[in-house]
């Protein structure tokens, strides 16, 4: 055998070795990146949207329950963003997967090998499996969940201690049952 011949065996195995790994394990990434996916996005749309439903009885500062209800919906949809990026990035991976699929079928059909193209199409696919706008979004969400959480106990706090003033009577501690204010004011009392 020439050595031509010899690199298009070598070219034609190569493309049967990877096609087939290559095939299986974006199949199998493909699932697992969309179920975790799912996952994240329904946790931070659920955590989020608790959070806003949960501070609406509170009894706080108007100011800290706006900025709490605007934080926890700016997660909401920071979260939303997140799978919309999602998306994008699933149509950016699909492309890339397609391309190198074709290439890959061009190499097993005696076609040649270009180390150059190799090297584009891997760069495409790792930049689309490993996209930062997702991880921006999801971190926006985080972040507004925990803004959200501030207001909230900044609002709480800011309540409890114009409650706890030293002149506010017992029975007017935040929380603290009517029998429970009464027998913690006898007791405090002096005997005599």
């Amino acid at each position: 055998m020439d050595e031509d011949q010899k690199e298009r065996v070598s070219d034609l195995l190569a493309a049967q070795t990877f096609m087939p790994m290559m095939v299986e394990a974006f199949h199998d990434g493909l699932r697992e990146a969309g179920s975790l996916s799912r996952w994240l996005l329904a946790t931070l749309v659920a955590i989020n949207g608790a959070a806003a439903i949960s501070i609406l009885p509170f009894d706080m500062d108007k100011a800290a329950k706006v900025g709490g209800g605007l934080a926890f919906l700016l997660g909401i949809l920071a979260a939303l963003g997140a799978g919309l990026w999602s998306l994008y990035s699933f149509k950016r991976v699909s492309t890339s997967a397609g391309t190198m699929l074709g290439y890959w079928l061009t190499v097993a059909g005696d076609g040649p090998r270009l180390e150059a193209l190799e090297a584009t199409m891997k760069r495409h696919m790792d930049q689309a499996i490993g996209s930062r706008g997702t991880h921006i979004w999801v971190l926006a969400s985080v972040a507004a969940f925990l803004a959200g959480c501030a207001f909230a106990g900044w609002g709480v706090s800011t309540r409890d201690r114009s409650a706890m003033s030293p002149t506010a009577p017992l029975s007017a501690l935040p929380g603290l049952p009517a029998e429970a204010s009464v027998e913690a004011s006898e007791r405090a009392r002096p005997k005599r």
